[in-house]
């Protein structure tokens, strides 16, 4: 009597894997993608066994023997594919079949040669019996049987020199997982062979999928269950496969600028929900592009870090915009409706990328950016645009602290009343030799981020200070200093002014600290304290950037401030009707709660003759100079005192 039930087992424990990836959408990419049809194969191949030793006594005789010989038939078919599936699984896995595969114009004839000698063998059994024949019901075997095992030994041997060859390429968990399958499946046939009523190959074989789905499949490091993508791990190692294989791909790098904001607003649930909701639009767009049943793989690497991974045959010239497009509609999670800035970068591998570790690193660097908002083709960038593209500005910022980078310069501020410069705004400059310049509206924030605005802090204080002494002799009667509120929240902020006074021999007029706007916006209990404990000290203080926030005068004046700067912004819209009735009426209120103002960015006679006219007691801007390094500055002064 046959003993079918390992077959039955057999069959449960491959369905329940093949429902898991199912339902794990683990069936994408090409490894993935084979993985699953060889779980399949060997479903089918123990349904088909199960259907030949089956006892059917309740069936119809003649329905029984279309279902024994048709079971046995198919079974046969399938499991002669068993073997080289599975070797072609594992190059797939290591990367390196397209590669082996193609090495030679014969690799193709050999591989293939002895499955096609088995199949003819199985094919043409229903008149040769040569395999196997159905005596009474019941299967025997033919003389052509060991033809099947010959077959078998034929892969067996192949996989393990193909393991030998590219043994760097797996790690061990792999290895160990794929070399499984041997000692069970070889296990099974002796005893199978010795004992031919126990169907226990389908078994092992099953066991042996379990093997490699745990420890090579490694559902858990492969898919980002929240976010509905792969993980950095699997985006890793099918990167690694991408370039063993000599393919060409494009990745495209997708990065959501304020992720760190949606993070601290919302909490990490809610910042997972959105990302999934990213991830789909992402999908959505590049399955809609790509031609009907096209791979791509889609992983999300880190916080708001995506990457799609695309055939290079399929990828169109202009799909990074196209996906940026798209990008643009807003995300809707539960009530909340975002629009979120997201910079879109397209790299072709290995030409843009030549090597592995080159992408993993433009992967960090790209993290790190602060790449502006748009799709971008990287090999279409200049090399300054690659470098900008790559900008890790903690990094740039940490460097030019350690090399002493940073220089202050100084932009002369014209005084109506005395019709002379008779102050200056000390402005930091950082220019990078490896970048070129950087914007202090890039590097601020990201040191204000990273705690390194105090160290910036204390140099532009450090240098000011000991600038000042030789601006007196031309009449500058004060230095503009602009301040981060976080250093204002420091607690020691005001004894280490006191103390730099007195180190410099500085006067307490000779100094005017800046803060923006939206720093007096949010003055809190220590920064409101700093302010009046430094005016108490003689020291003065100027709002900058007014009309960029949402302050009002009625919260300004209750702090000690002198000097209203209006920002820029305002004064280059003067030649719009709107603006300029709203700038004469904003002029004339803060004049008459008796603050001075200083009118930034202007450019032209008659803009300067028009804020002139309307009451504003300093001009600023590019009509009257612009900002210079410390001797242009002096030679300035020189001959305009």
């Amino acid at each position: 009597m046959t003993v079918y039930q390992y077959d039955v087992c057999s069959f449960l424990l491959l369905s329940l894997m093949l429902v898991s990836m199912i339902i794990r959408k683990l069936y994408k990419g090409i490894v993935h993608k084979t993985f699953t049809m060889f779980v399949v194969l060997l479903l089918t191949n123990t349904l088909c066994d199960i259907l030949s030793s089956a006892p059917m006594n309740t069936i119809d005789p003649l329905m029984k023997r279309v279902l024994r010989e048709g079971g046995t038939f198919l079974y046969f078919i399938l499991h002669a594919s068993v073997l080289p599936m599975f070797t072609i699984f594992m190059g797939l896995a290591a990367g390196t079949w397209y590669k082996f595969i193609n090495q030679h114009k014969y690799t193709k004839v050999v591989f293939f040669l002895p499955y096609a000698v088995n199949i003819i063998a199985v094919l043409t059994n229903p008149w040769t019996h040569a395999v196997y024949k159905i005596v009474d019901g019941e299967y025997v075997r033919g003389d052509l049987i060991l033809l099947t095992y010959i077959t078998g030994i034929f892969y067996v041997l192949h996989s393990f020199v193909y393991l030998k060859r590219f043994r760097g390429v797996l790690d061990k968990r792999s290895i160990m997982a794929f070399l499984s399958i041997y000692p069970y499946t070889f296990l099974a046939v002796i005893m199978q062979y010795i004992y031919p009523d126990h169907m226990l190959e389908m078994f092992a074989y099953s066991i042996a999928v379990m093997t490699m789905m745990i420890f090579v499949i490694r559902p858990e490091e492969a898919l980002n269950s929240a976010v509905g993508a792969k993980t950095l791990s699997a985006f890793r190692t099918d990167m690694g496969n991408i370039y063993l294989s000599e393919k060409e791909y494009n990745i495209y790098m997708i990065k959501v600028g304020s992720d760190s904001s949606l993070i601290q607003l919302y909490g990490i649930n809610m910042h997972d929900s959105i990302m999934k909701e990213l991830v789909g639009m992402i999908s959505e767009k590049v399955r809609n592009i790509l031609p009907i049943g096209t791979e791509y793989g889609i992983y999300y690497l880190n916080y708001g870090l995506v990457a799609v991974s695309v055939d290079s045959r399929y990828a169109e010239k202009d799909m990074a915009q196209e996906i940026y497009d798209a990008l643009t509609d807003e995300v809707h999670i539960e009530k909340i409706y975002l629009s979120l800035e997201c910079s879109v970068c397209d790299i072709s591998i290995p030409k843009d990328m030549p090597s592995f570790d080159s992408v993993i690193n433009f992967i960090d660097s790209f993290e790190k950016s602060s790449a502006a908002p748009g799709a971008f083709v990287y090999g279409e960038l200049t090399q300054q645009e690659k470098i900008k593209m790559c900008f890790d500005i903690d990094r740039y910022i940490r460097k030019a602290i350690n090399n002493h980078g940073f220089r202050m310069y100084y932009q002369p501020i014209y005084s109506v009343r005395e019709n002379k410069f008779v102050t200056a705004e000390a402005l930091i400059r950082l220019n990078d030799e490896e970048v070129g310049f950087i914007s202090p509206a890039d590097f601020i924030p990201a040191a204000e981020k990273s705690g390194a605005i105090y160290e910036i802090g204390d140099f532009v204080i450090d240098s000011v200070f000991d600038f000042i002494h030789k601006t007196e002799q031309f009449g500058v009667e004060y230095i503009e200093i602009n301040i981060s509120a976080m250093q204002c929240m420091n607690d020691r902020f005001v004894e280490d002014i006191k103390r730099k006074l007195e180190y410099y021999g500085v006067s307490n007029k000779a100094v005017n600290f800046e803060l923006t706007e939206s720093a007096s916006a949010i003055l809190d209990d220590v920064l409101s304290r700093t302010v009046s404990q430094l005016h108490a000290e003689g020291i003065e203080f100027s709002i900058d950037d007014y009309g960029t926030g949402y302050s009002n005068l009625q919260r300004i004046m209750s702090e000690p401030i002198k000097i209203i700067k209006i920002d820029r912004s305002l004064i280059r819209e003067l030649s719009n009707d709107k603006t300029r009735a709203v700038l004469s009426d904003t002029i004339r209120m803060i004049k008459s709660i008796g603050l001075e103002i200083v009118a930034e960015g202007v450019e032209t006679a008659e803009t300067a003759q028009w804020l002139i006219d309307k009451g504003c007691d300093f001009i600023q801007g590019y009509y009257y100079a612009k900002p210079m390094p410390e001797e242009e500055y002096l030679e300035f002064l020189r001959k305009t005192s």
